[in-house]
């Protein structure tokens, strides 16, 4: 065999993760996961080379590497996993090519479906083909020795079989149980969202492996709970109840966070709120938590509702949906091998192959242009703002450059470039740049494209100091200060129930003077008439009227000297009122308006790219 390519899909767990590592499924009778394979793909590719070297892609990182001997490939760290599954069938003399659809860090078993292809497709060229259950235990065990902590075991399933399954951990061996409920059943009540967060599925996982081993009792519970959980959700697909299920969804969810701190994160709350707000029944991380994808489980008809409140918060809804089918292979007797590559390590992203599509627009020849896609996520700590969007450029290749030409760069939706269209017949090709030097071209392109995206993917935000409310991502001025505004509303309303109180004092230090001089004239008969006369004022609804911006309601003419006096001071304890209630307005109010701008630039370490292709338009 010449060339094998193996493809599989990756998964969504559903309930039950972590349990699937031993020994811990074997403390929770009962445990199993249950788990859905997706329509994203991991896939590897070996041909027999024409030598004795071992020749690597990496599709995903853009990496290409020749290496002449196993010792020079154990070297590359970016080699890891390729050397231990190589050096397992003591192969050489091959090229490999790997390509995942799954984002990085997505707890979508990205990293394990790809292992799974690759042993597969190695194992058809060493000429010993591993199957099933003894591919999934060699892709453990070859997993856990390059990770250096146990694996679990779920991941694995659904890139070997495909389809909507439990699998019970029992003792001995775990048992795959498929579920009759109809992927496309499951589809129409199912969406992914990735927050844009990577996460080590590791980290969480051993650290509730070892809390487990040292008998922490919170830990045991919560596996537990998770473990009741998994139950109830397969139960409720295999009768088809998405409602239940997506209940059992958001229950797990709850065990799951309060097992260990940094299992949620921000950007994770906020799209479980956002998905539950416009109707999900449930969500929960995939995979380990810290980051990654949520899964959510809703009605149909809620579907466009919760896509669009997922679009305010960080990360993007994935275009991914429930298939059946698991790991296919394609082989190939006549297969050549790649072309030969320059020893030693290529320190950028260098391709020989420059993948030429095409687009219809404008006039004249093709020119080449460098397309680059990139997931930039913007990082301040003072507000909070945890920010990642995809950015897709694309810039001109100038004959004699060194880099694309980023400064006039146009943004491009990625969604609507039509990769597959072909050319036009009647244009020719721009041949000015040679394909060799477009090749170094994006070489030497990915520095200058991160520098040209931290200086324009820039985010504006707005600062109010006197309030410390900072924008939401995204968020207009006007937006911003009219949230400002309310904020100054609400203070003004705290605040006036605490004038109210002083005002009331005041009011009834007044009432108290009058009811001494009441009681004085009873007791003393010297004084004259007309001061003897009652004051005739209600005091409760004066309070009322001072406070609620009303004059008095006595409709009565004043009845002596004495009440014209006690009217007159209302009065002023009216006026006084009104000018303290209005200069609180005043400072609240101006303090709304005081905006500050705020530019955040994202990192280098938080620029992810993603795509580097040379394109003909």
């Amino acid at each position: 065999m010449n060339k094998v390519t193996v493809r599989a899909p990756v998964r969504a767990d559903l309930a039950g993760g972590t349990l699937d590592l031993w020994p811990l499924y074997l403390f929770h009778p009962g445990s199993r996961t249950v788990n859905v394979a997706i329509s994203f793909y991991a896939e590897s590719e070996v041909v027999r080379a024409g030598d004795g070297a071992i020749e690597m892609f990496l599709t995903d990182q853009q990496y290409r590497q020749r290496y002449e001997s196993m010792q020079e490939l154990s070297a590359d760290p970016k080699a890891a996993l390729i050397y231990r599954a190589v050096e397992h069938f003591h192969l050489s003399g091959i090229s490999i090519t790997t390509r995942t659809d799954a984002p990085r860090g997505s707890g979508l078993g990205g990293s394990s479906a790809l292992s799974i292809t690759l042993v597969r497709a190695l194992s058809e060229i060493a000429g010993a083909p591993v199957e099933g259950e003894a591919l999934i235990a060699l892709v453990r065990d070859l997993e856990t020795r390059l990770l250096g902590v146990p694996a679990g075991i779920q991941d694995y399933y659904p890139p070997v079989y495909g389809g909507l399954a439990s699998l019970h951990l029992l003792p001995g061996a775990p048992v795959r149980h498929p579920i009759a409920t109809p992927v496309a059943d499951l589809a129409q009540h199912m969406l992914l969202h990735y927050t844009g967060v990577s996460h080590f599925s590791g980290t969480n996982n051993w650290e509730l492996y070892k809390r487990q081993i040292d008998g922490k009792k919170k830990v045991q519970k919560g596996l537990s709970k998770i473990a009741a959980t998994s139950i109830e959700m397969e139960k409720a697909l295999e009768a088809g109840d998405f409602k239940t299920a997506g209940a059992v969804l958001g229950t797990e969810w709850r065990h799951r966070k309060e097992l260990i701190e940094g299992i949620s994160t921000p950007e994770i709350d906020a799209a479980v709120e956002a998905a539950l707000g416009a109707g999900a029944w449930g969500g929960k991380v995939c995979g380990a938590g810290g980051g990654g994808c949520i899964v959510f489980l809703f009605p149909p008809e809620n579907r466009a509702a919760i896509v669009e409140a997922l679009a305010s918060v960080p990360g993007r809804v994935l275009d991914v949906a429930p298939v059946s089918n698991g790991l296919s292979i394609q082989r190939d007797e006549n297969a050549k091998p790649m072309a030969d590559l320059p020893r030693g390590r290529m320190s950028s992203r260098v391709s020989a192959d420059i993948e030429q599509r095409f687009s219809y627009a404008g006039s004249g020849d093709y020119r080449p242009y460098l397309m680059a896609e990139a997931i930039v996520t913007r990082v301040d700590s003072r507000s909070g703002t945890h920010h990642a969007v995809t950015r897709a450029y694309a810039a001109p290749v100038l004959k004699n450059s060194e880099s694309a030409v980023w400064l006039d760069a146009k943004r491009v939706d990625p969604d609507k470039l039509d990769l597959r269209a072909v050319p036009d017949p009647e244009r020719g090709l721009d041949r000015s740049v040679p394909v060799e030097t477009l090749a170094m071209t994006a070489a030497g392109s990915e520095g200058s494209f991160r520098e040209f995206l931290e200086s324009s993917e820039r985010l504006r935000i707005y600062q109010n100091g006197a309030f410390g409310l900072y924008s939401e991502p995204n968020e207009s001025r006007e937006s911003f200060i009219a949230r400002c505004i309310e904020e100054a509303q609400r203070r003004v309303d705290d605040q006036t129930e605490r004038l109210e109180s002083t005002f009331r004092r005041r009011l009834d230090q007044l009432r108290e003077r009058s009811e001494r001089e009441d009681r004085q004239r009873d007791s003393d008969e010297a004084i004259p008439l007309e001061h003897a006369q009652d004051v005739n004022v209600s005091w409760g609804q004066e309070l009322y009227n001072i406070t609620s911006g009303r004059t008095s309601t006595a409709t009565e003419a004043p009845q002596s000297v004495r009440e014209v006096d006690y009217r007159d001071h209302i009065s002023l304890i009216q006026k006084s009122w009104d000018r303290e209630l209005q200069a609180l307005r005043d400072d609240l109010i101006g303090k709304a308006n005081e905006i500050e701008e705020l530019s955040v630039a994202p990192a280098p370490k938080n620029i992810e790219i993603t795509k580097f292709v040379i394109v003909w338009m």
